[in-house]
């Protein structure tokens, strides 16, 4: 039971953290993402580039080089895949732990109960008596370790499969966002040099 302890405050660590992360971070994506991509449709590049400076720096960096003209158009799309990935590693990470705790506990659990069942034939063996009431309780605490695995595993699970379906869809919506500031960007600084 202690190595499902162990999963189990793990899983609620790396499941609060993560909240307080998607809560937070998504809102702040698309807030600051509506208002430079809404900027840029004006044809201000320069105010776009003013409110990322507005942001916190994790965030501003996604946005100011995709808005960096002085580059070429491949060297920002260039950037901005990295500050893409960088992103992906962010939202995604310790979810790896979710992930293993959520494969991983079913076995502990099952494995706990092996050896309580081996712990009660074992001591009906030492007993020399046998039957139904000698080995009941024993099986019935060896049972609760498959319980306790089965439970850990489903929360790990369940919160894995939320957060990375949470977090896909907020860097395709990323994607297209920094795909259409490059164009609007570059399309405003060549209308402007023309």
């Amino acid at each position: 039971m202690w190595p499902l302890l162990i999963f189990s405050v793990l899983t609620w660590a790396v499941v609060l953290e993560r909240t307080w992360v998607f809560l937070t971070l998504r809102p702040k994506l698309s807030r600051l993402s509506e208002k430079i991509l809404s900027t840029l449709r004006a044809g201000d590049v320069a105010a776009a580039k003013q409110l990322c400076h507005s942001e916190s720096p994790y965030l501003s960096e996604i946005f100011i080089s995709t808005l960096d003209t002085r580059r070429s158009r491949e060297g920002a799309e260039r950037v901005t895949e990295r500050n893409r990935a960088r992103l992906v590693s962010y939202m995604k990470r310790n979810l790896w732990i979710l992930g293993t705790i959520g494969s991983a506990s079913p076995f502990v659990g099952l494995l706990g109960t092996v050896l309580g069942i081996v712990r009660a034939f074992h001591s009906m063996a030492e007993k020399g008596a046998g039957g139904f009431n000698v080995v009941a309780s024993g099986i019935s605490e060896a049972l609760i370790a498959t319980a306790a695995g089965l439970i850990v595993a489903i929360i790990a699970l369940l919160t894995y499969n939320i957060f990375i379906t949470a977090a896909n869809q907020t860097l395709g919506g990323m994607k297209l966002t920094l795909d259409e500031l490059i164009e609007q960007s570059f399309d405003k600084t060549l209308a402007a040099a023309n």
